[in-house]
């Protein structure tokens, strides 16, 4: 094959039975896979029905297994095109009753990961890669990143470090560009149906939704910095 017949590599960070797995299955068909997930029930069944797809099981709040995947990545498939974070860390609850533990991983989960996922693939401001465009990185995000209000207690600190965080490296590095895609609504997939029973299909935003959406953003000719999908536009 040569080089201009190989397709761009998406790296999917987070990839579960909902949005991360509609994701991957909407870019299958024009896109290399890798896909990163802390267990191996979704990504290995994924990667042995899709094409030029590969599964690499790591924690990203393991700080040292984070950065070795990353690197294995990067030299079995090459540096990616485009890069869904689609990591989650936090909790619920009001300010007396958020565990410390969770608190703080939140952080290693939403911000620590994604500055060592910068630090190691893009070690110097300019990538000095052959890719025809900048990489492009979307954040999944919700409005817990802009909007401190008591119900995200338990993750708006970190959802707002990270775009903070998301929004100062894409100022600081040449080649890489960043979108925060705020995901306004609750995710059709089975936490959220059991947390609202009585709820019809189309309160639910569909994965398969997001996930064209998500394919909108890497491929749209002009990159948008802050998107939003929500029920209304689902």
């Amino acid at each position: 094959m040569t080089k201009s017949a190989i397709k761009p590599l998406a790296l999917i960070v987070g990839v579960g039975d909902a949005t991360g797995k509609a994701v991957c299955t909407e870019l299958a068909s024009h896109y290399r896979l890798a896909m990163v997930a802390r267990s191996t029930k979704v990504i290995d069944p994924l990667a042995a029905s899709l094409t030029q797809a590969k599964a690499y099981p790591c924690d990203v709040t393991n700080r040292d297994a984070w950065v070795s995947t990353l690197k294995e990545i990067r030299a079995e498939m090459g540096l990616p095109d485009y890069i869904l974070v689609n990591t989650e860390g936090g909790g619920w609850g009001d300010y007396t009753q958020i565990a410390i533990a969770d608190f703080s991983n939140s952080f290693e989960v939403n911000v620590v990961s994604l500055l060592l996922l910068i630090q190691t693939l893009f070690p110097d401001t300019e990538t000095k890669t052959q890719l025809s465009h900048n990489c492009r990185i979307v954040i999944s995000s919700s409005p817990a990143a802009y909007l401190s209000i008591p119900l995200f207690l338990g993750i708006a600190p970190s959802r707002a470090a990270q775009r903070v965080l998301a929004e100062t490296l894409d100022t600081a590095i040449n080649d890489v560009d960043f979108c925060i895609l705020s995901i306004d609504g609750a995710i059709d997939e089975p936490n959220m149906r059991k947390a609202y029973p009585q709820k019809d299909n189309d309160f639910f935003i569909k994965p398969t939704a997001i996930a064209k959406h998500i394919r909108e953003l890497f491929e749209d000719q002009t990159f948008d910095r802050n998107a939003k999908i929500s029920t209304s536009s689902n």
